[in-house]
């Protein structure tokens, strides 16, 4: 479990070590720039085949694509050099090894100053190359405030234009991609297949633009110690690696039996909504639940029949339009009663009278609870009765940014901005766990402990994906009591089925939801071992 920050926190953290433990700001360039050297190496084993192109700005970030191309040249491998400033404009650890690498200028290194009057040299360079390229991306760092404009603001877009027109050119940014500010800016940045990101991991790469332009991140270590960024980690952000997975997921005893294995009921379904039931049920069959039972209203109690024969089934009164009666919370007592943990929510309906059965639901459950889907948005109209619950059990709530920001009566836009923060406030405010559902999924412990999950992608985005994760999470909360767990976990399986089926059909867009299902197994296999 890494340490993960936010630019500015990053920036502050690396001042405060720099100062306490008195290590020179000048190796630890040094270093990011030897070691990006070593993970470009290991991405593009054909180096010597490429065309070798650098674009440096003028504070840290270009110091860093200093040190990276003496690398370079070190290994005998020829570069271009592009500045977009005279050596009079750097400053600092920059310009120092600005003026080492001009004093082993060779044969191997050209050197060229891009100015406001001549703004088309590098692309002309570009356009002209013979075969496979690379650019490297060492203009801006993660510094900047608002958009970039000018000259700044052209370079980039002729980068991005060249790599989108020829497939032989890649680009790999140094710490972050051009452009990217914090809260993600939204004017130019460089679009990259690689991110090569310094000591820690920097949590703007994850999201917005910063997942759409960042291709494949990798953080490489700069001299300072995961236990000394842990020591500075206030902010109590932390990225989520397999190996925290590996540490954490629940294995069956041999001497277990069906209902040790943690019992999970999932309530919810209606008129026209079956499937989304269903698939939770499924997805916590495959996760490892001992048992499973559903409770549903009685008239799509075919539907389960024919789908699902392990569950055990209850079926419930219903409205007029199908769903769950609101008096239905003492057919479903003793159901609660057996159960390890409890889901409700997936295709529960938005009916006046359900929500009275949802109130009731978690006012009396004693029991573990995950709430999803429709249940949390008839929860934002009563968000009081979480502080009316009366036992002390954990609470999971799942929503996506929508459903958030019907819960917190902030807009789409205000929650993307400070996710973390916002998010912190709910849990702690209303004593309960959250996943915020987006393109990096993150959780929130009630005491602001924050879980950052990166695995998955896009693949993701589609109707259903909600309830199979529901599935797992409320599986796995039953199986370990722990909300901690079953989040990290669960999150972390979850994105695994999408990068399973990218790895075996090389797409990330044609998955329907059973098909991830049926990848469970795997994940589960390749995790336990």
């Amino acid at each position: 479990m890494r340490p993960a920050f936010t630019f500015s926190e990053i920036r502050e953290a690396e001042k405060v070590i720099i100062e306490k433990e008195g290590i020179p700001s000048l190796i630890l360039m040094e270093n990011a720039g030897k070691n990006s050297f070593d993970v470009i190496s290991s991405i593009y084993p054909d180096l010597g085949e490429r065309t070798i192109f650098i674009v440096c700005g003028k504070g840290n970030n270009a110091g860093d694509g200093y040190v990276a191309a003496r690398n370079f040249l070190i290994n005998s491998i020829p570069v271009e050099i592009f500045n977009l400033s005279g050596q009079s404009e750097l400053k600092g650890d920059a310009l120092v090894n600005y003026d080492i690498l001009a004093k082993l200028s060779s044969k191997l290194c050209i050197m060229h100053t891009i100015t406001g009057g001549d703004p088309d040299i590098l692309y002309s360079s570009l356009n002209n190359v013979k075969g496979k390229a690379l650019i490297i991306d060492a203009i801006l760092g993660s510094g900047i405030k608002g958009s970039v404009t000018g000259l700044y603001e052209k370079i980039i877009d002729q980068i991005n234009s060249v790599k989108h027109k020829n497939f032989k050119i890649d680009v790999v940014s140094l710490d972050v991609p051009s452009g990217l500010g914090e809260g993600n800016t939204e004017g130019a940045v460089i679009d990259a297949c690689h991110t090569i990101t310094m000591g820690a991991i920097k949590t703007d790469l994850l999201f917005g633009k910063g997942k759409e332009n960042s291709g494949k991140v990798y953080v490489v270590p700069i001299g300072i110690t995961n236990d000394l960024f842990e020591r500075v980690n206030t902010y109590n952000k932390f990225l989520i690696e397999e190996y925290d997975v590996k540490k954490l997921i629940p294995k069956r005893k041999k001497t277990s039996y069906k209902y040790s294995n943690g019992k999970t009921l999932i309530i919810g379904g209606s008129k026209g909504l079956s499937g989304a039931v269903i698939m939770s049920s499924l997805a916590a069959l495959k996760c490892g639940s001992g048992a499973v039972l559903a409770a549903f209203p009685h008239s799509i109690s075919a539907h389960f029949s024919r789908k699902l024969a392990e569950v055990i089934k209850t079926e419930l009164n219903e409205t007029t339009d199908g769903s769950i009666a609101g008096d239905s919370f003492s057919s479903i007592q003793k159901q609660i009663d057996k159960a390890d943990a409890v889901l409700i929510g997936p295709g529960l309906s938005l009916n006046p009278e359900t929500a009275n059965f949802l109130y009731d639901v978690i006012t009396n459950s004693m029991k573990p609870l995950v709430i999803d889907a429709d249940a949390l948005t008839l929860l934002a109209g009563n968000l009081g009765i979480l502080n009316e619950r009366k036992g002390g059990s954990e609470v999971i709530l799942t929503p996506h940014i929508g459903e958030f920001a019907k819960l917190t009566g902030k807009t789409p836009e205000e929650i993307n901005a400070d996710r973390f923060e916002l998010t912190k406030q709910f849990a702690k405010e209303f004593n309960v766990n959250v996943v915020l559902k987006s393109e990096t999924t993150i959780s929130c412990s009630s005491d602001g402990e924050i879980f950052i999950n990166d695995s998955g992608n896009e693949q993701l985005g589609s109707a259903g994906s909600g309830d199979v994760l529901s599935g797992i999470i409320t599986s796995l909360l039953a199986q370990t009591g722990n909300a901690r767990t079953a989040m990290i976990c669960g999150n972390y399986i979850h994105g695994m089925l999408a990068d399973m089926y990218f790895d075996k059909y090389g797409n990330k867009q044609s998955a329907s939801q059973q098909d991830l299902i049926k990848f469970i197994p795997n994940v589960i296999t390749e995790l336990l071992n």
